[in-house]
């Protein structure tokens, strides 16, 4: 049984601040701003205000502007403010000021984050890997933290807990990080045995921005019932299904976690087993939102995460999902924008059902050109091996001589590659 700490209660009144820093705009403030409100919401927890302010770097004590803490806390008194999030990531230092001048608590974007993935784990694997994002968040922060980790179980404490309780708390906290990481790879042996015995069929791996549509995709090419909604983070753990294109050809169709701009690298690194099958993949499916109004810069954002697992320059294809929600003048006018900025680009509604085929059509495309020609002459009496290259390869052409069959074949790389040995002693140059 995993422990997953709570940053806060659900329901309870949320007033929201973005500080506009040097080398920011007040377009990208407010955009962030926007987007915090989606997680503040769903993390059920409903925003009743939104402060921003414009400053050159950091205010040490508050990170806001003294005059404009002394602001909060007026508001929060008159609109009854239960937490204060902030979307920039303050220090223990900043969070202790801030909280003991507006009695109330104060969070940052990340703990928003975690405590989305916290609602949302269900597996043992997901549940572990959202355990060990909040430790590592709070043992970075730990050094100068204001209360004792029963903070993050929920109680409330005031006084510093002292260097001697802070170093218990450390080690505590780098024991249970090392439990939770050799559980983690307990499972990814597990995983990695299952995607060891399918390293013979074509890999494709659906990322996007989350609440892009990537979980109802899935659901409609491979026949699936996984669990959609329309919001961030709606499902944690990789999925994968069978796939079977219009060439007759098999392939493996996973769908991962959601990104998100200012993703925390602790989620990174502790969905890293997660992340593997991205990593792995042969083909990516970028699964955008057509109607998002600022879809560039989520296409900027996952490909900023692609970049940080090194998957950033792998073969994709950019499909562009939720045109049953653009006005059709809006639409024909961004398709042919996209086009330009993305040639290998797909349009479709997985809702409507709308082009679903032509994503099969594009998978096939690379499925083909990761297949090799080769010419067999295999005895008769072997059957099974012919039995198995006529369900597993394209049969070009078949002739009969004497007491051997010679095959034309297009075979997959992956598979020649693993039956090579079988093969050699039939191969006709």
């Amino acid at each position: 049984m995993h422990k997953i700490y709570k940053t806060y209660k659900p329901k309870e009144s949320a007033l929201l601040i973005g500080v506009q820093l040097e080398g920011t705009t007040n377009f990208d403030i407010s955009e962030s701003l926007q987007e915090l409100e989606l997680l503040t919401n769903t993390a059920e927890v409903k925003v009743v205000g939104i402060e921003k302010q414009q400053k050159d770097t950091p205010n040490p004590t508050y990170y806001i502007g003294s005059g404009k803490a002394k602001e909060l806390r007026k508001i929060v008194r008159k609109k009854h403010i239960d937490v204060i999030i902030f979307d920039n990531e303050l220090s223990p230092a900043q969070n202790r000021n801030l909280s003991k001048l507006t009695k109330v608590k104060v969070i940052d974007r990340t703990q928003v984050i975690l405590d989305i993935f916290a609602q949302h784990a269900k597996t043992r694997q997901s549940k572990i890997q959202v355990e060990l994002a909040q430790l590592e968040y709070t043992l970075s922060r730990l050094k100068r933290m204001w209360t004792h980790l029963s903070r993050i179980e929920g109680g409330i404490g005031f006084r510093g807990p002292g260097e001697k309780q802070i170093e218990v708390d450390r080690r505590k906290i780098r024991d249970r990080i090392a439990l939770l990481r050799k559980k983690l790879k307990e499972i990814d042996r597990i995983t990695e045995t299952k995607r060891h015995k399918r390293k013979e069929l074509f890999s494709v791996s659906l990322v996007g921005y989350t609440n892009a549509g990537k979980t109802t995709i899935l659901n409609k090419l491979a026949h699936s019932n996984m669990y959609t909604a329309n919001k961030l983070f709606a499902t944690l753990d990789t999925t994968t299904r069978a796939l079977e294109l219009n060439t007759g050809d098999n392939v493996v169709l996973s769908d991962t976690i959601g990104f998100i701009r200012k993703l925390p690298t602790h989620l990174i690194s502790s969905f890293y087993a997660t992340l593997k099958e991205v990593m792995e993949a042969d083909l990516l499916l970028h699964i955008i939102d057509i109607s998002h109004p600022k879809l560039y810069e989520y296409i900027d954002s996952v490909f900023y995460v692609l970049k940080g697992i090194n998957a950033d320059k792998k073969d994709m294809v950019m499909v562009f999902n939720k045109i049953d929600l653009l006005p059709k003048y809006q639409y024909l006018f961004l398709k042919k924008k996209l086009r330009i900025d993305f040639a290998n680009s797909i349009f479709i509604s997985a809702k409507n059902e709308i082009n679903l085929e032509k994503i099969k059509d594009k998978i096939a495309v690379y499925v083909n050109e990761q297949k090799k020609e080769i010419r067999l002459c295999i005895p008769q009496k072997n059957q099974s091996l012919v039995s198995f290259l006529h369900s597993n390869t394209e049969i070009l052409d078949k002739e009969y001589y004497q007491t051997n069959v010679y095959l034309h074949l297009r075979i997959h790389k992956k598979l020649l590659h693993k039956i090579e040995h079988t093969l050699e002693p039939y191969f006709i140059e």
